[in-house]
């Protein structure tokens, strides 16, 4: 019996069609600085590939720490903010609303509000920046996650996290 060769495997075809991914997706009142991209899932009978970031179409700051958040039903994850990073967030699955507020007082979209409905309905990626206010809830009736690829890694010692509670009268959103 033959051996198994590295040159008995077969290259992989390059992608050559038009499913488009990490497009951008406007939104309405953008709040400045935040993206929102398009994530595309290709799909075959053994599942499914979704690209969550790519240095492929434009360079990238290169995730140094990377971590899955599971979201139960009805919960809420609110209002936090980050002073030296920037969140990458991929939502593929789930229901989960995302709300972003701006209380940088120099920004021109000062005391906007952003609500976004994300997951397997609506695959993207949304990078908030330093000092946007941010929460989800996991709105569907079953557990939900999400991934994470800040551009700084976490540090326990100095952790780069400011809350308040979720119900915070000045922030003007309720979760419901």
């Amino acid at each position: 019996m033959e051996k198994l060769r590295l040159t008995d495997f077969v290259d992989d075809q390059p992608w050559n069609d038009d499913i488009p991914f990490l497009d951008d997706v406007p939104v309405n009142d953008q709040i400045e600085g935040v993206r929102l991209q398009r994530l595309s899932t290709r799909a075959d009978k053994r599942g499914d590939l979704t690209v969550l970031l790519s240095a492929l179409k434009e360079p990238i700051v290169s995730p140094p720490h990377i971590y899955l958040v599971s979201a139960e039903p009805g919960s809420i994850r609110a209002w936090v903010y980050h002073k030296r990073q920037s969140d990458r967030l991929a939502y593929t699955n789930g229901e989960i609303r995302v709300v972003l507020y701006d209380l940088r007082a120099d920004s021109p979209t000062y005391q906007k509000l952003n609500v976004l409905d994300v997951g397997a309905a609506n695959k993207v990626l949304l990078t908030i920046p330093p000092y946007v206010v941010h929460g989800v809830q996991n709105r569907g009736t079953v557990a939900a996650t999400f991934v994470n690829m800040p551009t700084n890694a976490y540090d326990p010692a100095n952790p780069d996290k400011s809350r308040v509670r979720y119900d915070h009268p000045d922030i003007p959103y309720t979760f419901v």
